[in-house]
């Protein structure tokens, strides 16, 4: 079961899934052409290639190649979304038309936030993809034989997910930056749900992490704890609570998030 989730299948050496025999033509005349391997980019009649390495995504938000170019990590311009059905801009890319082969290939990364990236989408850096020990700790066996970490506490989800810090400060964050709709505990513990549970109501109260988040009223049962549905409140006897009270955004161009501060 884990092994077929958006976790275990976040980072992947590259195959050209989603790439491949694919071309992509920016504003300015820069033309990107991808095989199962390579990257070839185009500009004023000069080609230079790279060697794809990684692709960071399991595919169902985008997918983003990293590689190492003259010894440093770099973020790909490009990304494929699949629910677009096409590649497109790298959230954090400037959108001009790239001036240069060096903003064309993509950002340079620090080892620092290299070693940050790799870290939240592989286990111990060293196995693609999330598993059992990236949450659970070391073990021999079996998860059940290991230093059981804090599977229940919102802040282990958050070292990869984002917590609040001095950048999303606000009790409404999604209004002080629209992008930190991303990063889920973010607007969770800036909701009220969340403060008056005394910390009790973390992501595990609604999404078991060894499958996939899914979408429709399955969640309204951890709602019922505490609230009732009917009239008063504006709800049926049947409601989807998050479809009110937690709104998809789409802050970001061909990506939509829930919107985890409940409303």
């Amino acid at each position: 079961m884990q092994e077929a989730s958006r976790h275990a299948n976040a980072l992947k050496p590259f195959d050209g899934t989603g790439f491949a025999g694919k071309t992509l033509r920016e504003r300015g005349g820069t033309v990107f052409s991808y095989s199962d391997k390579r990257v070839a980019i185009t500009r004023d009649g000069v080609r230079r290639e790279a060697v794809m390495q990684w692709l960071f995504g399991a595919g169902h938000f985008a997918r983003t190649p990293v590689f190492k170019q003259d010894g440093k990590w770099v973020e790909h311009r490009i990304s494929q979304y699949p629910g677009a059905g096409r590649l497109s801009l790298t959230p954090g890319h400037v959108a001009q038309p790239s001036p240069s082969f060096d903003v064309a290939f993509g950002i340079v990364q620090s080892e620092a936030n290299a070693e940050r990236c790799f870290g939240c989408h592989s286990t111990n850096v060293s196995e693609p993809g999330v598993h059992c020990q990236r949450c659970h700790g070391e073990g021999q066996d079996h998860p059940a034989q290991a230093t059981i970490r804090r599977t229940k506490d919102i802040a282990l989800c958050a070292e990869c997910h984002r917590s609040p810090n001095r950048e999303y400060a606000s009790p409404e964050p999604e209004i002080e930056d629209p992008g930190s709709i991303r990063f889920a505990p973010v607007g969770l513990m800036a909701s009220k749900c969340y403060t008056a549970s005394k910390g009790a109501l973390t992501c595990v109260t609604c999404h078991d992490p060894h499958t996939d988040a899914k979408v429709g009223p399955g969640y309204d049962k951890n709602c019922l704890i505490c609230h009732s549905p009917g009239p008063k409140n504006g709800c049926g006897r049947e409601p989807n609570c998050a479809s009110c009270h937690m709104p998809k955004s789409g802050p970001i161009p061909l990506l939509t998030f829930t919107d985890h501060r409940i409303r």
